[in-house]
């Protein structure tokens, strides 16, 4: 969950934030947190920040590899300053919470394999859970830089699209092997399809920053189908994505595929009202924050559900206190990590006459 850069222009020295993105990860973040406070169908909104991840990182990667510079080091010290220090800390605030069970799978957590764990059983303290999608996250980059700077963009457009067609086939073919869908859902080989979209657009910015212009129109009309499909399966058949069949495995997770990457496309034509919705700076905030949002909002509504509290009143007082929590992690020392310390501007020298 890196910073939100992308290349500004076709030139790769330029380097520029997308802003209306750290928006859309503030809705991404939003639909988690209602999904666990509320119980509320948002499933989708890690399938979102998979698209973006594969991005906003492999647009970063492709620009390091135009330029030259140091690549493999680079990459690897950007995601381990970005993602190591709030991981840690997490893992200290649950064990002050809920105790230090969590110990007994330390293999999980220390190679980024909570996803492997929960698979086969658990992993410690439910609140640890959301830490399955970080999990897939690095395991794909364990080897798509490599992808990345061993192909072409040409060919790397291809290996992407490839990647987008294996993945609901290889969910089809593997949903005997398991009892319930939850490895589906959990396990790398099985969502790379959203990292590889996110690659795919990376791709196409890349060679034309007016690329994903034409398919605009097309995007707002299949983000409305796949919302559609969603919501109509979800009234009329709550239960389909439990089923763990070849059909639901396979074309679940496609249609969210289709869904969120549309969703992406809309927001980096950011024009109009999605542009003013996305850029408000309260979204904007919350969508620079998100990753320690991400990672403790669980936590929170653990801590806080043994005191009965009204739902809405519950769910009101955790989001105040993981934002309160992000925040103080954030200016603590994850923006000094990420973006290095704060510069003071130049004052400003007048010249008198005499």
């Amino acid at each position: 969950m890196d910073d939100i850069h992308a290349p500004a222009t076709g030139d790769p020295t330029r380097h520029a934030r997308i802003v209306q993105l750290d928006g859309l990860r503030a809705i991404a973040v939003s639909a988690v947190f209602l999904q666990h406070a509320l119980k509320a169908p948002l499933w989708i909104g890690v399938d979102l920040f998979f698209v973006l991840s594969g991005l906003l990182i492999t647009g970063i990667l492709l620009e390091r590899k135009a330029r030259g510079q140091s690549y493999f080091a680079h990459f690897y010290a950007r995601r381990a300053r970005r993602i190591l220090p709030p991981y840690g800390l997490l893992l200290a605030v649950s064990t002050l919470l809920f105790g230090a069970g969590w110990m007994h799978y330390w293999p999980w957590y220390a190679f980024f394999s909570t996803n492997i764990g929960l698979s086969l059983s658990g992993i410690g303290h439910d609140s640890l859970n959301v830490l399955w999608s970080l999990a897939v996250e690095e395991q794909f980059y364990i080897f798509w830089p490599f992808v990345v700077l061993l192909c072409p963009e040409r060919v790397l457009a291809w290996v992407a699209a490839a990647l987008i067609v294996a993945a609901p086939v290889l969910r089809a073919i593997a949903t005997p092997w398991f009892a319930s869908f939850w490895p589906i859902y959990y396990l790398t080989p099985f969502r790379m399809d959203l990292l590889a979209a996110g690659a795919l657009l990376a791709v196409a910015l890349r060679r034309d920053r007016r690329a994903l212009e034409p398919f605009y129109p097309l995007a707002i009309v299949v983000a409305l189908a796949a919302l559609g499909a969603l919501g109509w399966l979800h009234v009329s058949n709550p239960r389909f994505r439990a089923a763990n069949t070849p059909l639901s495995n396979a074309m679940l997770y496609s249609i969210s595929l289709l869904l969120c990457t549309s969703i992406v496309v809309i927001a980096l034509r950011g024009r109009g009202i999605v542009q003013r919705v996305l850029t408000h700076p309260a979204l904007v905030y919350v969508g620079t924050v998100s990753y320690t949002i991400y990672l403790i909002h669980l936590s929170v509504l653990y801590a806080l559900w043994p005191l009965h509290l009204n739902r809405y009143a519950s769910a009101a007082l955790a989001f105040a206190i993981t934002l309160a929590y992000a925040t103080a992690t954030w200016y603590g020392f994850e923006r000094r990590l990420t973006r290095g310390p704060a510069r003071r501007p130049l004052p400003v020298v007048t010249r008198t006459t005499a």
